[in-house]
């Protein structure tokens, strides 16, 4: 019997697309050995300006001019003007490249994990492509038409209100399943919190904020602490710079160091463990981030989020009671202050985390492809 085979597209910009690709690649080889999983870039297939240029265009944008970058992204989410960006991009494909890549591997299921891929393959209209089964997974709690293609089959999405949005589309009901945004498989197993409170030498009586880089500037992240410890001076900290080197030279050098109740780390593999410790994060709202602290039952506090998707998925929180957006440092301070001193509210808001989280979205993504291609 031939072997089953499927292949999982991502693409840039930022990092989330790229983790829910390896959580499904993790289950599927877990779980379905006997099926080939392979994974690309989708980027990789275009030419160079539109493949370095988008990057750089969102990041630049993002980071310089986030207005400018909230009008582009709701203005996208027209069809007239989505269609129209779709012919312009048709001319930076690499097509032949794409389509002997797709042919060569020969898979059965398609998942792509970034809105492009499937729009390579239908602006392609290469049918021995177009008729592989395929599905989008949304990685965000709001919906864009950008997801949104004629030849997908289906779509895996966290919330009924993308479900709706589909609807909208006109996509038949059938193709649309509400599973929850993919984590990977950690993050849904159980936790010694003695043994990491141990390793941090943390008391279990006092609270914990857990701090990740991307939200503050390093004399925003002082302030935070020490507003905090002013009104608290038993709160405790987990400060980790993940992939930002600056912040993370600053904090190996800084006072905080010395701290009895603060611990700062740079690039974590092992983030689950601190969140299943902490009683709050302070972290930007990225999907992918999203729904591990909400399958950690970890409510988030979300100083600065990227216009569009990000806000989409603060929003979301906000309206489930499992996050809170607060506007400046002081806002930060007092909203951690005041939930840090009022034990039933904050058990609330991760009861709250607990409702709406999917911890099985990943084995069941992975579970519903293997039984279409079997």
């Amino acid at each position: 019997m031939k072997k089953k085979k499927v292949l999982i597209l991502h693409g840039k910009p930022g990092m989330g697309h790229l983790i829910t690709a390896n959580a499904l690649m993790e289950v599927f080889k877990k779980d379905y050995s006997e099926v080939e999983v392979k994974d690309a870039d989708a980027f990789d297939f275009l030419y160079w300006p539109l493949r370095y240029g988008y990057p750089y265009f969102y990041n630049h944008i993002v980071a310089k001019a986030p207005i400018l970058f909230k009008i582009f992204y709701h203005s996208y989410d027209n069809e007239l003007i989505e269609e129209t960006l779709k012919i312009i991009t048709s001319f930076f494909i690499k097509k032949a490249q794409f389509i002997a890549f797709v042919k060569d591997f020969s898979p059965d299921f398609i998942l792509a994990t970034n809105p492009l891929p499937l729009q390579l393959a239908s602006l392609i209209e290469e049918k021995n492509i177009i008729d592989i089964l395929s599905a989008n997974v949304c990685t965000d709690f709001g919906f864009h038409s950008i997801w949104h293609s004629k030849d997908i089959n289906y779509y895996f999405v966290a919330t009924d209100e993308i479900k709706s949005s589909l609807l909208d589309h006109k996509v038949n009901l059938n193709k649309i399943k509400i599973t929850g945004i993919p984590v990977r498989p950690k993050f849904s197993q159980p936790v010694d919190h003695n043994k990491v409170l141990e390793s941090l030498n943390f008391s279990a009586l006092e609270p914990i904020l857990l701090i990740v880089g991307g939200q503050l500037k390093y004399s925003e992240l002082l302030k935070v602490v020490s507003g905090i410890k002013a009104k608290n001076n038993l709160a405790q900290f987990i400060v980790v710079a993940g992939r930002d080197k600056d912040l993370q030279k600053k904090l190996e050098s800084s006072e905080l160091k010395k701290d009895i109740n603060v611990r700062v780390f740079g690039l974590v593999q092992d983030i689950e463990k601190f969140m299943a410790v902490s009683d709050l994060i302070l972290s930007k709202a990225g999907g992918s981030t999203t729904a591990e602290c909400l399958v950690k039952n970890l409510p988030m506090i979300v100083y600065k989020s990227t216009p569009g998707q990000e806000e989409d998925n603060v929003n979301y929180l906000i309206h489930n009671g499992a996050g809170i957006k607060a506007k400046n440092t002081k806002e930060i301070i007092e909203v951690i202050v005041e939930l840090f001193s009022q034990p039933d509210k904050l058990e609330k808001m991760k009861s709250n985390c607990q409702k709406i989280q999917k911890p099985n979205a990943t084995k069941d993504i992975v579970d519903f492809v293997v039984s279409q291609i079997k």
